[in-house]
């Protein structure tokens, strides 16, 4: 899962942050970060894979659950959802299928989306991560 992205001039893309176990500081996957309202709008939407999973920043005025909910609309492909809370612990893992929803339990502070075909289980529930 652990994949740097290079582009034509061989250089490491420096957009990609990393996702690591906060006890172990095994670097887990590079992830591209949507933190603007267009960026989480758009998501994975049209693409045909995603190498490298994204992070969805979910802003603290954003507090209920059902605005850390997850479209899959104009997907070509499935997804991995890992859900985390304001405490950095992964609380829920869901897969979800093209042109489908889903609500988590409890609001999140986070949500990578993983394309199901690189998601090699490199997260658990109860996993604390950080994001450097």
């Amino acid at each position: 899962m652990i994949e740097i992205l290079e582009n034509k001039n061989n250089e490491t893309d420096k957009n990609l942050k990393s996702i690591t176990l906060k006890n172990s500081n095994e670097k887990i996957a590079e992830i591209k970060i949507a933190n603007t309202f267009f960026s989480r709008l758009m998501g994975l939407m049209f693409k045909k894979n995603a190498k490298v999973p994204l992070l969805f920043e979910i802003p603290e005025k954003i507090n209920k659950k059902e605005r850390s909910s997850i479209h899959s609309f104009f997907m070509r492909f499935e997804i991995v959802l890992v859900f985390i809370d304001k405490s950095n612990a992964v609380y829920e893992i869901s897969e979800l299928k093209p042109w489908n929803c889903y609500v988590p339990k409890k609001p999140a502070k986070y949500i990578v989306e993983f394309d199901r075909r690189e998601f090699n289980d490199c997260l658990k529930i109860g996993d604390e991560i950080e994001i450097k």
